[in-house]
């Protein structure tokens, strides 16, 4: 399969901690902030949508399915992981078939830890400092980890990290420097018991907390300089904390491999947005004040269960079987607040609205691979899922009374879905020789519907999955003594009852409805070279063509026609990067290396409107350089070089049409890092 492996600790070193810093080195990755909270929003291969649709990009942790199925919680919004502690990021691009389920019709997302070692005791820390520019303080990192082996048979891993990312967006109207100053802290545990080879059990705990003390939008406005804006005060924040759990056992049982994967995650999010551009005018008439931020609070809970049977001796025929649990417990509570626009002080609370929700899932998974010589498999497989969602809707306040005319609270009744989906793999492979290797891929994917909140007023009490079906021609080979890599693919995914995110424009409740039909089509191509030694080149091109192939239908508040393109997909996008390390003397080298990344033009949501925003293309410049000297390395790295300000979303179909989000100014770092041992 097409897949990009991220190597955690370079990123580290380069102070690329962000999903916003590195996303540009996988090619068809987009990321965008949320429009209210900021908060990465992931889609491959330009499958999406826009707005606060249900995921299309699977997020795992150490094989555990992180995060929320549905929009309610907003499943679209990835964690944003700090990947000291990690081994690598896999992304994996295309629908994913049967190994994994559902919200994966882009694409996935894998983070893997460092696990524990039985061989030695051996530490790592790191420490930086960073400055971006216009920034209004200096910003700073520091982590470190040790690995203890208790015995020859059981091993802990331990780890934590503390970062300050430094705020750069002026506030003038409240007079706040840098309010999108953020910190960041977590801790990783793992243990690992291995009594022999046919037996091992590993154990681990992560959590992170982030908090961020305003938004990084930017308004575009008569009066206003680079880099500001006009947030009301007590807006833009967000708080967000990360728990995950597992217990991965792993063991031989004569001629067959039994994995169990047992996970628990908890996802708490909160933010406040200002709702002021929208809905100022009313809150002034009615109490006196323009100010009308938004309060949000969500939380998921979810355990999942994951059993697999494979073979693993050597035969004509390997095959591997799993059943998979998931059961998900969440909760969403908005507040809409009146407020001093200066002071940020609370005149009155006039909505509340309160969503607990579920979501559950099984399914069942197999996966055959035919040998059917030496140079040709062909590998087959199928996934049926089955999955239950319920939402209880209850709003008090004066906000529903004042449009519906009833008594608060309004209590609406419980909305059910049930529904069943049936994915599918088949991937014929041929070695032409053993450095080349080409294969055809097809494979399916769902992402499962849902109710609608507030489904009074759109008038849709829920919304139906929708599928897409991928088409892939691709090659992978090793050349010259494996001195040149090239890993190429050309794919088409159709994609049918697209999910769309629409607005009621009197009530401005959103709610979700199907579409009609859309594709994406596209290639990409991937070339790692190191043509003398110390040098290593890179790059890789992606041509995507996302775009409707169906009107959107006329029923609908979104305006679109088959030939529109999809919300922040590129037709065109480049990376090329080059490092080059070199002797100085006896255990001291130097290196030096950059990476320039290209985005090409993009367009906003859809909107009622035939306009759409659109994005124009962007350069960014990454420079770094340093010195190694036995097992410590000083790396002194400069991301956006160039300080440019590429657009990543805002505009047009938001709330606040005047305000966008930039990728992040000029930041300079310098890291020191090594191992003790």
């Amino acid at each position: 399969m097409p897949v990009t492996v991220l190597n955690a600790e370079a990123l580290v070193a380069q102070a690329r901690f962000r999903l916003e810093d590195y996303y540009t080195s996988v090619p068809g990755l987009s990321v965008t902030p949320g429009e209210t909270s900021g908060a990465p929003q992931l889609a491959i291969r330009g499958v999406t949508t826009g707005g606060f649709t249900n995921p299309t990009v699977g997020i795992i942790i150490d094989d555990v399915p992180f995060g929320s199925s549905s929009y309610l919680d907003y499943g679209n919004e990835a964690p944003d992981i700090n990947p000291s502690d990690l081994a690598q990021i896999e992304v994996l691009r295309g629908p994913q078939g049967t190994l994994y389920g559902a919200s994966s019709i882009g694409g996935l997302i894998k983070y893997t830890t460092i696990s524990p070692s039985t061989a030695r005791t051996s530490g790592h820390v790191e420490a930086g400092l960073s400055h971006v520019s216009n920034g209004a303080e200096l910003g700073y990192y520091a982590s470190g980890a040790v690995n203890v082996p208790l015995s020859s048979e059981v091993a802990v891993r331990a780890s934590a990290f503390a970062r300050l990312d430094p705020g750069y967006v002026d506030n003038v109207l409240t007079g706040r420097r840098g309010v999108n100053r953020g910190t960041v802290e977590g801790a990783h545990i793992s243990g690992l018991w291995k009594p022999s080879e046919d037996l091992s059990i590993k154990l681990s705990g992560l959590i992170q907390e982030q908090r961020v003390d305003g938004s990084p939008e930017v308004a575009i406005r008569p009066g206003l300089t680079d880099l500001q804006q006009t947030d009301i005060a007590g807006t833009g924040w967000r708080k967000n904390q990360i728990r995950a759990v597992s217990a991965i056992v792993a063991a031989k049982l004569g001629a067959v491999a039994l994995t169990s994967i047992t996970g628990f995650t908890e996802n708490l999010d909160g933010y406040s947005y200002d709702y002021t551009p929208a809905l100022g005018a009313f809150t002034n008439a009615e109490f006196g004040v323009s100010g009308t931020p938004l309060l949000d609070h969500t939380r998921t809970k979810r355990t999942t269960q994951e059993l697999r049977l494979s073979s693993f001796t050597p035969s004509s025929v390997d095959w591997l079987f799993g059943l998979y649990f998931s059961r998900e417990t969440s909760r969403l509570n908005e507040s809409l607040l009146a407020s001093d626009p200066l002071s940020g002080a609370v005149v009155l609370d006039w909505g509340d609205f309160d969503d607990p929700n579920s979501y559950t899932e099984t399914a069942a998974f197999a996966d055959v691979t035919f040998h059917v010589t030496h140079r040709f498999d062909i590998q087959v497989g199928g996934r049926e899922s089955h999955d239950q969602q319920t939402l209880t809707e209850i709003t008090t306040g004066l906000y529903d009374p004042l449009l519906l005319g009833v008594p608060s609270p309004v209590i609406y009744p419980e909305t059910r879905t049930d529904e069943n989906a049936f994915t599918y793999l088949f991937t014929p492979q041929l070695r032409i020789s053993p450095e080349l290797m080409v294969y055809i891929r097809l494979a399916s994917g769902f992402r499962p519907g849902g109710a609608n909140a507030n489904a009074t007023t759109s008038g849709l009490s829920h919304f139906d999955p929708d599928k897409t079906q991928n088409y892939e021609l691709g090659a992978k080979g090793e050349f010259l003594d494996h001195r040149l890599a090239v890993d190429a693919s050309l794919y088409y995914i159709d994609w049918k009852d697209i999910q769309l995110q629409l607005r009621n424009p009197v009530t401005y409740y959103t709610y979700f409805a199907n579409g009609s039909r859309a594709k994406s089509e596209g290639v990409e191509l991937s070339v790692q070279a190191r043509p003398v030694a110390g040098l290593t080149l890179g790059g890789w091109i992606a041509s995507d063509d996302a775009i409707l192939t169906q009107d959107l239908p006329a029923t609908s508040t979104a305006y679109g026609l088959a030939g529109s393109r999809l919300p922040a997909s590129s037709r065109f996008s480049a990376n090329a990067s080059v490092e080059e390390e070199f002797p100085i003397r006896d255990n001291l080298s130097g290196f030096v290396g950059g990476i320039e990344s290209y985005v090409g033009s993009r367009e906003g949501i859809f909107t009622a409107k035939p306009q759409r925003q659109i994005y124009p293309a962007y350069a960014r410049t990454d420079l770094r350089t340093g010195l190694r000297f036995g097992a410590w390395s000083v790396t002194l790295a400069v991301i956006n070089a160039m300080n440019r300000r590429g657009i990543l979303t805002g505009g047009l179909g938001t709330l606040n049409p005047a305000t966008f989000y930039y990728i992040q100014p000029r930041t300079v770092s310098l890291t020191v890092s090594g191992d003790l041992k």
